[in-house]
């Protein structure tokens, strides 16, 4: 298979766009790119940093540039942040310049895998235990319709990624052939 596009992996924080999108990169023999490690590489901080010392906003407007200089590069498999589909234009561009996929995962799912990296979490670490749940289900319904508009949407609760990556080459597969 013979991808010609950029393939946009989005969901919210704790799907697993990372983890899937390094192994799918490495099926397609595609480059992997991580936004926020990207981000974090050009401004020289942390996402959390940037978050603390000069915003969301700004953060936001860095996602935004990032994926304005993505859009004339060599196709890649990149996970986008999980507010990143919200900003103005920002999905309108990922269509033009690839394939969007979204990873569907449960609420449930998203809270456990969360609790548990909430510090790495600039929108979640200095939330208390009983204000994490409504925080993350309230954010979640605010992305969620963003996230549908994906051309892909692929479920990922049961499967381990690997077998993820599996079903969205067959799925790839498909829509390319």
């Amino acid at each position: 298979m013979k991808i010609q596009q950029h393939i946009f992996l989005i969901g919210f924080m704790g799907s697993g766009k990372s983890t899937v999108g390094k192994l799918l990169a490495e099926r397609l023999h595609l480059p992997f790119i991580d936004s926020d490690k990207e981000i974090e590489k050009t401004a020289g901080k942390t996402i959390n940093e940037i978050f603390s010392g000069e915003g969301e906003e700004a953060f936001r407007r860095l996602e935004m540039t990032f994926l304005t200089q993505l859009s004339s590069s060599k196709p890649s498999v990149v996970a986008v942040g999980g507010g990143f589909p919200m900003l103005e234009g920002a999905l309108e561009l990922m269509h033009e310049s690839g394939l969007v996929i979204y990873l569907n995962t449960s609420l449930l799912t998203l809270i456990k895998r969360l609790k548990e990296e909430k510090q790495d979490r600039p929108l979640l670490r200095d939330l208390s235990d009983s204000e994490f749940h409504p925080f993350v289900e309230d954010l979640l319904s605010k992305r969620v319709h963003f996230y549908k508009q994906a051309k892909l949407i692929m479920p990922n609760e049961r499967n381990s990624p690997n077998e993820l990556v599996e079903k969205l080459v067959k799925e790839l597969n498909k829509l390319i052939d």
